[in-house]
């Protein structure tokens, strides 16, 4: 409160009077959803860089079939038809998307305490 004593400020009846010459109330250009703390607006806009990097990352070939089937909806036999490929090869470059990008995101986003180093798997 003391920082802002020396703020102009202007009262609530000033600020939603009519402007004379838009007749329109003045209002501000961008309003934040708040609804979020700040802590998850962060880890929300690290994610969505985190998943896009992940997504370049892939064989384009990969990419496009991960982004029709999995982010746009289409089926297997629409993505065949719009890529010119078999149904069997959409599965293909489908599943090796998929275990690419499970990879990379389980190395970034992973606990690494709990990786298992190759040839001790462990059952159970």
């Amino acid at each position: 409160m003391r920082k802002r004593k020396g703020l102009p400020t202007v009262s609530l009846e000033e600020a939603t009077e009519l402007n004379e010459t838009t007749q329109e109330i003045p209002h501000p250009e961008y309003i934040a959803d708040w609804r979020q703390s700040p802590e998850e607006l962060v880890g929300r806009r690290e994610t969505a860089a985190l998943l896009e990097t992940a997504l370049n990352r892939l064989d384009e070939k990969h990419r496009l079939v991960f982004l029709l089937r999995d982010v746009e909806g289409f089926s297997v036999r629409e993505t065949s038809e719009a890529l010119g490929l078999s149904e069997a090869n959409v599965k293909i470059r489908l599943l090796r998307a998929r275990l690419d990008l499970r990879e990379y995101l389980t190395r970034k986003l992973g606990d690494p305490t709990r990786v298992l180093k190759k040839g001790h798997a462990s059952h159970g």
